[in-house]
C-alpha cells in the first residue's frame, strides 16, 4: 500500500508527486481526454486510490490540494472554477448550498450509496443529500506521553499557564470558538453580543500562552518537542503518531464534535459522469476501507468495517466507544449573520 498523501508535506506532495499534478498545471493540457478535477486536503486520500481509479477506467484525476477550509470556502466564492468534485466540511455545506457553489448528487446513480453506515445518511446538515460522507473524525488534545507526567483530560489544559508558549492551536474558527463555547456553557447558535465579548475574552487571555496556530505544520512541531500540547484532528495525529509512538491523543472530558468531511459536485461541473463515476468508486468497501487505513481516519462506510485494520476498528479515539459517542455532537447550521458573528469574533483574537 502506498503511503496516504500527507497534509504536513502539503508543498511536497503538490509540488513532487508525480501522481497529483496540480490542477493550474495540468488545465494547460488539451482537455481532450476523460478527467476528473478534485480538489481535497492534502492529507486525505490513499496513495493508490486515485491511480487504481485510472487505471480500472481510463479517467485521469487532477488532483489540486489545500490546507485549510477557510482558505478554500473563500478561493471557491471567490469564483474559482475548473473543479468537478470538491471535500466539503459538513458545517460549510449549507453556505455551499446558498451559495449556488455545489449541486445534488443523484442519489440513483449511485450503486454503492447504501454502504454507508444509517446514521449518515440524511443528517442534520444536509437533510436532502446534496453530498455523500467520505470520512469523519474528532476535534481533541495530543501530547507526547514522555513529556507529560500526566494527560490532560480537559480542554482548559490548553489555557494551563504551565504550558506558556508550549501549546499550539488550530488555525480554524469552528474549532477554536466551539470550543470556547463549551467552556463558558454558550449555546452555539447564540446571536448575543455579550456571548462573543466572552467567547472574545476567553480566546485572547490564552493567547499569550500559545506558541502558534496552525492547521498543517503543528505536528511537525510536537515531534519536535518544541511544544507539549497541540489542538488537533484525530486521524493527523494518528498518521503522525505510526512513527512516533509517544504521541497520544485525548477527547476531553467536556466533550468535542464530531464531524464529517464529504464529497461534493461543484455547480456547473464538466466533467459530471466521470465525477460521479469516482464518488461512486470512493464507495466501494475495499476503496474506503484502504482510504480508512492509509489516512487513519474513520470511515463512514458501513460495508467497509471488514476489510478496516483491527487496530483501527478497535481503537477507541478513532471510533469512540457509546459512552464517548454521547459526548459528541455534531457542529451546528448557522446562518449568515450567525457565520458572520463567529468569523469577526475569531478576527479580532487573531489581532489582539
Amino acid at each position: 500500500m502506498a503511503e496516504p498523501i500527507s497534509r504536513r508535506g502539503f508543498l511536497k506532495a503538490a509540488i513532487l508527486s508525480p501522481l497529483i499534478p496540480s490542477l493550474l498545471t495540468a488545465c494547460r493540457r488539451a482537455d481532450d481526454k476523460r478527467v476528473v478535477n478534485f480538489f481535497n486536503w492534502s492529507n486525505y486520500i490513499g496513495g493508490d486510490t486515485l491511480p487504481e481509479f485510472t487505471k480500472r477506467t481510463g479517467i485521469d484525476v487532477r488532483y489540486d490540494l489545500f490546507a485549510d477550509e477557510d482558505e478554500m470556502f473563500t478561493k471557491l466564492r471567490a469564483g474559482a472554477r475548473g473543479y468537478d468534485l470538491i471535500v466539503v466540511g459538513d458545517y460549510l455545506i449549507p453556505r455551499f448550498r446558498s451559495l449556488n457553489l455545489i449541486e445534488p448528487v443523484p442519489e440513483r446513480t449511485l450503486k454503492n450509496l447504501g454502504n454507508l453506515a444509517p446514521r449518515f445518511r440524511r443528517p442534520s446538515y444536509d437533510p436532502e443529500e446534496t453530498t455523500v460522507p467520505y470520512l469523519w473524525g474528532t476535534t481533541g488534545i495530543a501530547y507526547n506521553k514522555k513529556k507529560l507526567k500526566k494527560p490532560p483530560t480537559s480542554w482548559w489544559d490548553l489555557w494551563d499557564e504551565n504550558y506558556k508558549d508550549r501549546i499550539s492551536m488550530l488555525d480554524n474558527v469552528r474549532d477554536c470558538i466551539s470550543v470556547a463555547m463549551q467552556l463558558l456553557k454558550i449555546e452555539p447558535t447564540t446571536r448575543d453580543p455579550e456571548d462573543f465579548q466572552k467567547i472574545r475574552a476567553l480566546l485572547v487571555k490564552q493567547k499569550p500562552l500559545v506558541k502558534q496556530y496552525s492547521s498543517a505544520s503543528y505536528l511537525n512541531s510536537l515531534v519536535a518537542g518544541e511544544i507539549d500540547l497541540a489542538m488537533t484532528w484525530s486521524g493527523d495525529l494518528f498518521q503522525t503518531a505510526r512513527e512516533n509512538p509517544d504521541l497520544d491523543y485525548v477527547i476531553p472530558k467536556e466533550g468535542t464534535y464530531m464531524w464529517v468531511d464529504c464529497l461534493a459536485i461543484m455547480r456547473g461541473a464538466r466533467h459530471r459522469a466521470d465525477t460521479l463515476r469516482l464518488i461512486d468508486y470512493l464507495l466501494e468497501p475495499s476503496v474506503a476501507a484502504d482510504i480508512a487505513n492509509s489516512v487513519r481516519y474513520a470511515t463512514p462506510n458501513l460495508a467497509a468495517s471488514p476489510e478496516v485494520d483491527k487496530v483501527l476498528l478497535n481503537d477507541p479515539r478513532v471510533y469512540p466507544t457509546p459512552a464517548v459517542m454521547k459526548r459528541l455532537q455534531l457542529h451546528h447550521v448557522l446562518d449568515s449573520e450567525q457565520n458572520e458573528m463567529w468569523s469577526q469574533a475569531w478576527a479580532d483574537v487573531k489581532v489582539a
